[in-house]
């Protein structure tokens, strides 16, 4: 256990709002550092995977993307095999990946196995697997059924605490740390906790799609041939506002969401909801479901606006950090939400290990933090919002595009119809996606002579 960079504070102690997959990880990497970390958390945390009331989308799809898998395997060494011994699917990205390109045809299925592997499988079995490993550190404790209220400053315009309360209950205490970190999602309160202390309020930028979507379970029919573990029909801008998703997962079940662009909602009745599949570009997904056995109701889900705070922008009280959506909350649809914050774990660990991010009395300057967290943010927030800006019904609506985005549109779009034909492009794009494979390969001469190539062939 390392804590020397903490050895001059008062405390040793870190406080975590927010029990979710980011604080979880959060406390993985704080207990590294701190002699005691607790998460607290308003929801009663069952020790089995159960959807959770304070997770608004837990019944949602979550993709585990192949950078995020390899994150999640060097903080808990042998996670992928305990998912799987839980009824996780390994997934082969470039082998079991079904993925349309409208009007043209389905990507490329790679010709022998890659090393594109992650799991699929539901949030809550990913949390609670995630919770069970964090629960096993020794210096990591729990606050269940507890609800933040607001922070503890001393006069010197430090964070002392957090104030809060146990549900049902009405009397405040403070809970003494010499680190808070708000993990708390797209409902966090940190602006107004840090309005209240005299701070400014984080500008926001907000980027929203007017995407909806709605997800059912069906108990997967084996009669019907699937040869892969994920499908996606997508959504391509600027006309084709629909989108599918289907996935295997734990217990022989399916996963199944449809999505709708600029208030195109998916009804959330069965008729309704199997028309709308009905009319995808591809009739493959509704052939799979409409005789499939349904096993849950159909949850539908609108908080999809991309919402940036700038944290890096303002001053912030020594020993409070914000990290995962209650920073940089994505448009779900993309999958990346669960690898963003993967990767806010390793900045979080990276800023803790060096001594010029803690103060002289052993504070960590949480400005510092948050401007290398927008570095890291940022591809992420570029990609998904220049994507959902491309709809017309997108506000605030695209700005006029120059001619550097124009030709970097076009030449995406000659390399996706390329991923039809060549599996070494639909291996590219999966490597890409997967956040493993740098964007600037797609530059290399191979790659576009194969996607020139791919201009001159009529599909």
């Amino acid at each position: 256990m390392n804590i020397t960079k903490a050895k001059n504070n008062t405390s040793t102690h870190a406080v975590i709002i927010g029990g979710s997959i980011t604080g979880l990880l959060s406390a993985r990497v704080l207990a590294e550092f701190f002699s005691k970390v607790t998460i607290i958390d308003s929801d009663e945390l069952c020790d089995e995977p159960i959807p959770r009331k304070g997770v608004a989308q837990s019944v949602q799809p979550h993709v585990l993307l192949v950078k995020g898998y390899r994150i999640l395997e060097e903080l808990f060494p042998g996670i992928g095999e305990e998912l799987q011994v839980n009824g996780a699917l390994p997934i082969d990205w470039a082998q079991e990946f079904f993925r349309l390109v409208p009007d043209v045809g389905w990507g490329a299925i790679a010709e022998s196995p890659s090393e594109f592997i992650s799991y699929t499988c539901s949030r809550p079995l990913l949390e609670w697997i995630i919770r069970k490993r964090v629960a096993k550190l020794a210096n990591v404790c729990w606050l269940d059924r507890h609800r933040v209220t607001g922070l503890v400053c001393n006069h010197e315009k430090k964070i002392t605490g957090a104030l809060l309360y146990q549900v049902g209950k009405t009397k405040e205490k403070i809970e003494e740390a010499s680190l808070v970190v708000d993990a708390s999602g797209r409902r966090s309160l940190a602006p107004k906790w840090l309005e209240k202390l005299g701070f400014n309020c984080p500008p926001e930028t907000v980027i929203n799609p007017f995407l909806g979507y709605a997800t059912r379970r069906y108990k997967k029919n084996e009669d019907l041939a699937f040869e892969g573990k994920v499908m996606l029909i997508p959504q391509v801008p600027p006309h084709n506002k629909r989108l599918g998703y289907l996935a295997r997962i734990e217990n022989g079940e399916w996963i199944a969401t449809l999505g709708g662009y600029g208030q195109d909602f998916p009804p959330i009745d069965e008729h309704g909801f199997l028309k709308f599949a009905r009319n995808l570009p591809n009739s493959k997904f509704y052939e799979l479901i409409k005789d499939a056995e349904p096993i849950s109701p159909i949850y539908a889900y609108r908080a999809t606006a991309n919402r940036l705070r700038h944290y890096e922008k303002i001053q912030l009280p020594l020993g409070f950090i914000v990290l995962g959506d209650a920073v940089c909350a994505l448009c779900p649809v993309y999958g990346q939400g669960l690898t963003v914050s993967s990767l806010a774990a390793l900045v979080l660990r990276s800023c803790l290990e060096k001594r010029k991010n803690w103060s002289k009395d052993g504070y960590f300057l949480s400005s510092e933090f948050q401007k290398e967290l927008a570095k890291s943010n940022f591809p992420h927030w570029d990609v998904a919002t220049v994507q959902d800006s491309a709809f017309a019904s997108t506000y605030p609506s695209i700005q006029k595009q120059g001619a550097l985005n124009k030709f970097i549109q076009w030449y995406s779009q000659k390399f996706i119809l390329g991923t039809v034909l060549f599996p070494e492009l639909n291996v590219l794009f999966i490597g890409i996606t997967n956040l493993v494979i740098s964007p600037l390969r797609l530059f290399s001469p191979k790659i576009i002579f194969k996607i020139l190539m791919a201009k001159f062939i009529k599909f």
